[in-house]
């Protein structure tokens, strides 16, 4: 953290006791008295003072000087430290794993809180989160956003310039942002050398999410293997955009794809939430699973076992990577400890052995 942030902080803690004796309405201490008072420069005081305008806890009113509003009440609340989970509003069965599992280690984070917040997908990154009103204290963030600009990448720090921030599900060795996620190109490649193991050389890799970096790499984890073993690689786009119903969108792509005929010996998965829709699918063309057509997924183990037949998966530890998200919040660290973690395959008979 630099020296100036770091001043910026240690002010904004002193100016908000400060406005906890203000009622609203009242006029807040002008930018000199703070300089004076808290030994600052004019430059970490405006930097200071941004932050609680942002926050809506104090307004300007040209010509008069600047005052508290009716937020300030929140200050006094007795509201916890708080761990919040920020992630896109999806339907998606690993973000409700991820409620429960928190849910399942709260009480191992007293007194703090683990809070959720959900926010609009079509922001990429949230434009604003209830840092003071939830009393904030560290930050998980799950981005919507494909690829990063640098109008998310600018976004992003300035939120991890006022707490520690965390990215869920990514591991960027080319920024100084904190980031927790699994190797994905290498759970791509897990998966088709499940497959390659067990005798097949005709696969398939059903698409059944948006394109974003993570799927990308998985992707590229499946064709180099693939093709550094001379297997037969086809490619099923079933055109799943952000904000669509991802496992139905699948399921109507797959069963037009078995209604023409599949020559393939297995099916890869590249995210388990949504290869339901392939799995329900084969079921109702009576293609049997794995006499007929072998499955293997890359996501929660958890999800892949309640499925009927329970599938093959590649599981990327999603309960591990918030435990990790969790510690490095609780002591945030100089450096990134976690660059991934290593997916771990889980089998449950979704893949025969041919011979």
């Amino acid at each position: 953290m630099n020296q100036a942030i770091l001043k910026t902080d240690i002010l904004y803690d002193q100016l908000r006791q400060e406005l906890s004796k203000y009622s609203p309405g009242e006029k807040f201490i002008t930018s000199r008295e703070i300089m004076k008072r808290f030994n600052v420069s004019q430059l970490i005081v405006d930097q200071t003072v941004v932050r609680f305008r942002s926050a809506g806890l104090l307004r300007v009113v040209p010509g008069r000087g600047t005052y508290v509003t009716e937020e300030v009440g929140k200050l006094n609340a007795e509201v916890p430290p708080t761990f919040l989970f920020v992630v896109p509003r999806w339907n998606s069965s690993d973000l409700t794993l991820m409620e429960r599992h928190l849910e399942t280690i709260r009480g191992q984070y007293a007194p703090n809180r683990l809070l959720i917040h959900r926010y609009d997908y079509s922001e990429s990154v949230p434009f604003s989160l209830p840092l003071e009103a939830e009393n904030v204290k560290g930050i998980a963030m799950l981005t919507s956003a494909g690829s990063w600009d640098s109008e998310i990448l600018h976004r992003l720090e300035e939120y991890a310039s006022q707490v520690p921030l965390v990215l869920m599900n990514r591991h960027r060795g080319d920024m100084q942002l904190l980031s927790v996620g699994a190797n994905d190109t290498f759970a791509g490649s897990f998966a088709v050398d499940h497959l390659f193991k067990n005798g097949h050389r005709r696969i398939a890799v059903l698409i059944s999410e948006p394109q974003n970096g993570v799927i990308r790499e998985r992707l590229n984890g499946i064709q180099t293997y693939a093709e550094l073993h001379d297997m037969e690689c086809r490619m099923i786009d079933c055109g799943v955009r952000s904000g669509d119903y991802a496992p139905e969108k699948t399921y109507h792509c797959f069963a037009e794809v078995l209604k023409r005929g599949i020559d393939v010996t297995a099916l890869i998965g590249i995210c388990t939430d949504s290869f339901t829709g392939a799995v329900n699918a084969c079921l109702n063309a009576g293609i049997s699973i794995p006499e007929k057509l072998s499955l293997v997924t890359i996501g929660s183990k958890r999800d892949a076992m309640i499925q009927h037949p329970p599938l093959d998966c590649v599981d990327l530890n999603y309960e591990k990577q918030i435990e990790a998200i969790l510690k490095i919040l609780n002591n945030t660290p100089e450096k990134n400890p976690y660059e991934y973690f290593k997916p771990e395959l889980v089998v449950n008979g979704s893949v025969i052995k041919l011979h």
